[in-house]
């Protein structure tokens, strides 16, 4: 039986930022960065600290799944391991379980509706950038919710001794399946709502607020501009769905415009070995639990604005 967990809302949130001065100095000493990614992840995508309202406000959802989801993936770990070992699962765990299954397809498809329906540019980047990791695995959420569902009924019928049904029409089982075996051919592990649940342990900060860089009143000024122009931009863009296509397309611009910026910052700091040491294995530990890399997850979120600026494009009736 295919695992169930083939599917997730890309949600993450780093410890805040002040806006307007430099963070207060953390428990844990600065150090140069150690670890395989020596940049460590900028303040983009999921990974910025400033919060818009609705991005605040959906949040509790978000850790209702992912905090469901642990209890949820070690029971159908136990069942699978009973069948593998020619023992049949306990019935009443199965019913259990199937409707487990059924209630986390529903809550996901629900806050994956909003994200996407929300006027705000924040939470429908959560979307997109759920569809482009799944479309980097040659998966999408319809078809994931599908098969979570068959698998929810084909563990019914086992419970009452009945035939599985048959698999959904229009989602190619076998295809799926070659496509799971090519992506661990190749180390790549499928998207999973597991994965996100134990992601979440960026807990550090980039900087302490000591570091012999912020001496310099120009780096202040620096970081307290990038601070205020991050912290405007993602207010500007609660209203991101009324924009029209072009005022979509600038806003994304805007949006390149800060990460740039962000990445010039950061690399002066990995350059002087200021980047508290820390955050950088925190980085390292969540990309290793979601399969990535640096560049995957910077790739990730290149094709999440391409996304974007498809979808602008299309408003425009350029592209189909």
């Amino acid at each position: 039986m295919a695992s169930f967990t083939n599917s997730f809302t890309f949600t993450h949130r780093s410890r805040s930022w002040p806006t307007a001065k430099i963070a207060t100095r953390s428990a844990s000493a600065s150090a140069s960065a150690t670890t395989s990614l020596n940049m460590a992840l900028t303040p983009i995508g999921p990974f910025c600290p400033f919060r818009s309202q609705a991005a605040l406000e959906i949040e509790p959802r978000m850790e209702s799944l992912n905090g469901a989801t642990p209890e949820f993936a070690t029971e159908m770990a136990r069942l699978q391991l009973d069948m593998q070992v020619g023992q049949m699962p306990d019935p009443d765990r199965l019913r259990r379980v199937a409707e487990g299954i059924e209630a986390a397809v529903d809550d996901w498809e629900n806050l994956l509706t909003r994200l996407k329906l929300s006027n705000d540019f924040q939470t429908r980047e959560y979307a997109k950038l759920t569809q482009a990791h799944l479309a980097s695995h040659g998966q999408n959420a319809e078809e994931i919710a599908t098969m979570m569902r068959w698998q929810s009924q084909c563990m019914l019928a086992l419970a009452d001794n009945r035939p599985p049904p048959f698999p959904p029409a229009g989602v190619d089982v076998m295809k799926m399946m070659e496509q799971a075996k090519e992506n661990a051919a190749l180390g790549k592990e499928a998207p999973s709502m597991t994965q996100m649940a134990a992601a979440e342990k960026i807990t550090s900060t980039p900087f302490t607020g000591e570091e012999a860089a912020f001496e310099s009143e120009n780096v202040r000024e620096e970081y307290e501009a990038l601070c205020r122009d991050h912290n405007g931009l993602i207010e500007l863009g609660a209203s991101y769905a009324t924009f029209d296509p072009m005022g979509k397309l600038a806003y994304l611009d805007q949006v390149d415009s800060i990460e740039e910026r962000w990445d010039v910052f950061f690399a002066r700091f990995s350059l002087l070995g200021q980047l508290n040491g820390e955050f950088v294995k925190q980085c390292n530990a969540f990309l290793d639990s979601m399969g990535l890399d640096e560049t995957g997850f910077r790739q990730l979120l290149r094709d999440t604005h391409d996304i974007m600026r498809k979808d602008a494009e299309r408003e425009r009736g350029l592209v189909a």
